[in-house]
């Protein structure tokens, strides 16, 4: 079996670790609001997109694309899609449910095996078949110990996993693909941003430099990781990245558990000790038919 090269291993991790202590980054603007800080992101989103692409001096190429109307149908519902996934994050991790919000990224991997099994016609294993049970049961056990449904952590591997399955379709890739579901976006956005200026609302925070900073930042903290994943994806095999995705959710639950002191009673430890089995069942099985793959 080839080593996989060092690069790609640490562009993926690089990318998991960045999506894992995100929260960090959107508590330093939570006074803004999950709103306004989901319009200045599709805006500093495009805007480095743009930077990028001119600097790879691919902005023609994505602008011909553009004229195609399957492309902007299938971007159209793609933006939308991750339109609610970055709402409803940024909401959790302004709102105290960050360990909610990782619970959504556990089950992400394992929703994509039932979308595929439901929607693509593919089979599942055994192995699969009692990760997801195992997933299912975490969730029940959630339920009630927290009297509702996780709903933060299903819309997130929801809108997460139907997103996948959107943009495998699209012929783009993750920059030029992003740079378009923020184009679409963009007028919804400085809409927003317009209203609410109008209506007193400080779009821009404060006005001090630590405002101004993070606010420009939200464009790289977007792309920068998802042009590392994209690297990865592209030299890793499927079985270490299945394995290294997971370095989001972990960072992610350590960062609402052990920084922001969210609440974890036992009832919800022993749902999440329910999704941790399943991933470990995932990635067992995931290293399973990597080993058998490359046996002599």
């Amino acid at each position: 079996m080839q080593r996989p090269p060092a690069s790609a291993v640490l562009s993926a991790v690089t990318a998991f670790s960045l999506w894992g202590f995100l929260p960090v980054y959107w508590k330093q603007i939570g006074h803004l609001g999950a709103d306004i800080s989901i319009a200045q992101r599709v805006v500093w989103t495009l805007l480095t997109c743009l930077l990028l692409l001119l600097g790879r001096r691919e902005t023609r190429a994505w602008w011909r694309e553009l004229r195609r109307p399957e492309v902007l149908r299938a971007h159209a519902l793609s933006a939308l899609l991750l339109g609610i996934n970055w709402g409803v994050f940024i909401w959790g991790a302004l709102h105290g449910r960050i360990l909610e919000c990782s619970l959504g990224y556990f089950l992400n991997p394992l929703l994509n095996v039932l979308i595929g099994c439901v929607l693509l016609g593919e089979s599942l294993n055994g192995w699969q078949k009692t990760s997801i049970a195992l997933a299912a049961a975490g969730v029940g056990l959630q339920m009630l110990a927290v009297g509702r449904p996780p709903w933060i952590a299903l819309l997130l591997a929801l809108s997460f996993g139907f997103y996948g399955l959107v943009r495998r379709r699209s012929s783009q890739g993750p920059l030029t693909g992003l740079a378009t579901e923020s184009l679409i976006a963009m007028p919804v956005a400085l809409g927003f941003l317009g209203w609410w200026h109008e209506e007193g609302r400080a779009v821009f925070g404060d006005g001090s430099w630590h405002d101004q900073l993070y606010i420009m930042g939200l464009g790289a903290v977007t792309t920068v990781p998802l042009l590392g994943f994209a690297n990865g994806a592209r030299k890793l095999p499927f079985s270490l990245l299945g394995l290294l995705q997971f370095l989001a959710p972990t960072g992610q639950f350590l960062v609402g558990a052990f920084i922001y002191d969210e609440p974890l009673p036992p009832a919800s430890l022993a749902a999440f000790a329910f999704i941790w089995s399943a991933v470990a069942v995932f990635c067992l099985e995931l290293w399973l038919r990597s080993s058998r793959r490359h046996q002599p």
